[in-house]
C-alpha cells in the first residue's frame, strides 16, 4: 500500500516537470522570436550592395583620388600654356646721380687721330615703359612629350580605380565580420536560452530535493561563461557598426545593422570556383604598364632637348629723359624703338646632363618591368591561394554543417535522458558546450567562405561583381 501510493506521486512530479520546462522553454523561445523579430523589423537591415554604394559615396580615399585627378588636369593645363604667346609690360623710372661716360673720336671735333673726347649722355631722371612678345614656333622636348598627357591620365584613372577596388573589399570584409558577429551572438543567444531553463528546471529540482546543489552550480558556471562571452560579443559587434557608420557615412546614433539571407551559404560556391585569373586585366599590372609607357616617354623628351627652338618675339620701348623728377611734365619729349626678329637657340654642351638623366630614367624603367614580372607572378600565387582556401572553407562549412546536426540530436537526446533520470548533468553539460562549439565552429567557417570568395575576387580582378 505505501509503495502504492508514493509511486503516483513522484511519477506526477515528474511529469509536473516536464510539462513546467516544456512550457518554459516555449515561453522563452516564443518571446526571443517576438522580441528578435521586432528588433528586425524596426532595426534598419542594409545589404551588402547598399553598403558598398554608401561606401563608394563617402569615401575620403576616393574623392581624394578624384581631387589628385582634378589637379593633374590643372597642371596639363597648365603644361599646355607653354605653346602659348607670352606678353609682358614693365614700367621704370630710374635716377642717375652719375651718369655714364662714353669716348668720343677726337677727330670728329677737329682733335688729332688717336685722342677721345669724354662725354656724358642722358638725363639723371629716366622714364621707361616697354612692352615685350613671344611666341615659342618650335620645340621639340614639348612636341615629344605630348603623347604623355594621355599617358598620365590614364595613370590617375588607373588609381582612381585601384582605390575604388580597396574600398570595395575593405568594406565588404568589414561587412562579413559584423555579419559573422552577429550571427555568432544569436547562436549563443539560443545556447544561453537552452541553459537558463536547464538552470530553472534543476533548481526546480533542487527545491523538491531531485537535484543535488553541486548540479545547479555546475549551471551557474556554464550560464556565467556565456553571458561572458556575450558581452564580449555585444561590445564587438558595437564596435564593428559603429565602423560600418563612419565608412558608410551614417549618423552614429543611427540604427544600421548588415543584412543577408543565409540559408545555404555555400548556394553560389560553383559560380565563384568558375572565376579564372587574368591577371593582364588587374588594375595594378595596367599601372604599371601605363608608368613604362610614361617612362620612355619621358626618354624621348629628354633627348628631345638636344634639338634647337625657336621663337618670334616682338618688342617696344618708349623712353622720356628730363632733369627732374617732373612726370608729369607734358613738354618732356618721348623717344620710341621697336624690334621684331626671331631667336634661336641651339644646346651645345651641358655637361653630359641629359645622358645622366637619360640613364637614370632607363634603370627606372627596368625597376618597372622587374615589378611586372614580380606582380604576374604574385598575382598568380594570390589567386591559387585563394582558390585553395575557398575550396577548404567550403569544404569545412560542410562538415561543420554535418557536425552542428549531430550535436543537436545528441543534446536533444540527452535532454530527455536527464529528465528522465537517466543521463546524469556532466553528460548534458557536456553536450550542450559542445553544441555550442560547432555552432560557433559552423559560423565561422560560413564567413570563413565569404572572406575566401572576397580574395578570390580580389586576386582575380573582379572584385566590382559585388556592386
Amino acid at each position: 500500500m505505501i509503495l502504492k501510493t508514493k509511486a503516483p506521486k513522484i511519477i506526477s512530479f515528474k511529469d509536473y516537470l516536464c510539462a513546467m520546462q516544456r512550457i518554459l522553454l516555449l515561453i522563452c523561445y516564443t518571446l526571443g522570436g517576438f522580441c528578435f523579430a521586432f528588433v528586425r523589423v524596426h532595426a534598419q537591415g542594409v545589404s551588402l550592395q547598399e553598403s558598398l554604394k554608401l561606401a563608394l559615396e563617402n569615401s575620403t580615399q576616393l574623392k581624394k583620388a578624384q581631387l589628385d585627378r582634378d589637379v593633374l588636369e590643372q597642371r596639363l593645363r597648365e603644361g599646355r600654356s607653354a605653346a602659348y604667346p607670352t606678353i609682358n609690360a614693365s614700367l621704370s623710372f630710374d635716377y642717375y646721380p652719375l651718369l655714364p661716360t662714353q669716348l668720343l673720336p677726337g677727330e670728329l671735333f677737329g682733335q688729332a687721330d688717336g685722342t677721345y673726347i669724354p662725354a656724358q649722355f642722358g638725363q639723371p631722371w629716366q622714364l621707361t615703359s616697354a612692352i615685350t612678345i613671344e611666341q615659342p614656333l618650335y620645340n621639340e622636348s614639348l612636341r615629344r612629350s605630348i603623347p604623355s598627357v594621355n599617358v598620365t591620365r590614364a595613370i590617375y584613372d588607373l588609381l582612381l580605380e585601384r582605390s575604388e577596388t580597396e574600398v570595395l573589399f575593405n568594406t565588404a570584409q568589414l561587412f562579413y565580420q559584423t555579419l559573422q558577429t552577429e550571427q555568432l551572438l544569436r547562436a549563443l543567444n539560443a545556447n544561453l536560452e537552452k541553459i537558463a531553463a536547464l538552470q530553472r528546471m534543476a533548481e526546480l529540482q533542487l527545491k523538491n530535493g531531485y537535484a543535488i546543489p553541486v548540479d545547479v552550480k555546475r549551471i551557474k558556471v556554464a550560464h556565467t561563461n556565456l553571458s561572458t562571452q556575450r558581452q564580449n560579443l555585444l561590445a564587438g559587434i558595437k564596435a564593428l557598426q559603429q565602423t560600418m557608420k563612419f565608412i558608410c557615412g551614417k549618423d552614429f546614433d543611427a540604427d544600421f545593422s548588415p543584412e543577408e539571407a543565409l540559408t545555404d551559404p555555400t548556394a553560389d560556391s560553383s559560380r565563384w570556383q568558375a572565376i579564372q585569373l587574368e591577371p593582364e586585366a588587374a588594375a595594378e599590372h595596367r599601372l604599371l604598364l601605363r608608368n613604362l609607357e610614361l617612362n620612355r616617354l619621358q626618354v624621348r623628351s629628354l633627348y628631345g632637348e638636344a634639338y634647337p627652338s625657336l621663337r618670334a618675339y616682338a618688342s617696344g620701348y618708349y623712353q622720356s629723359l628730363r632733369k627732374d623728377a617732373n612726370v608729369f611734365d607734358a613738354s618732356t619729349r618721348w623717344f620710341g624703338m621697336a624690334a621684331i626678329g626671331f631667336k634661336l637657340d641651339v644646346p651645345v654642351f651641358d655637361g653630359f646632363r641629359r645622358q645622366r638623366k637619360a640613364a637614370i630614367l632607363r634603370i627606372e624603367g627596368q625597376k618597372l618591368e622587374a615589378d611586372r614580372n614580380q606582380l604576374l607572378r604574385a598575382k598568380e600565387l594570390e589567386f591559387r591561394q585563394a582558390r585553395i582556401q575557398l575550396q577548404n572553407a567550403l569544404e569545412s562549412v560542410r562538415a561543420q554543417q554535418e557536425n552542428v546536426g549531430l550535436a543537436r540530436e545528441i543534446v536533444e537526446k540527452l535532454t530527455l535522458q536527464y529528465k528522465e533520470g537517466v543521463a546524469s548533468l556532466t553528460d548534458l553539460l557536456n553536450a550542450q558546450t559542445a553544441l555550442s562549439e560547432a555552432e560557433t565552429n559552423y559560423w565561422q567557417q560560413v564567413f570563413s567562405y565569404k572572406l575566401a570568395v572576397l580574395k578570390l575576387l580580389k586576386a582575380a580582378g573582379k572584385i566590382d561583381i559585388l556592386k
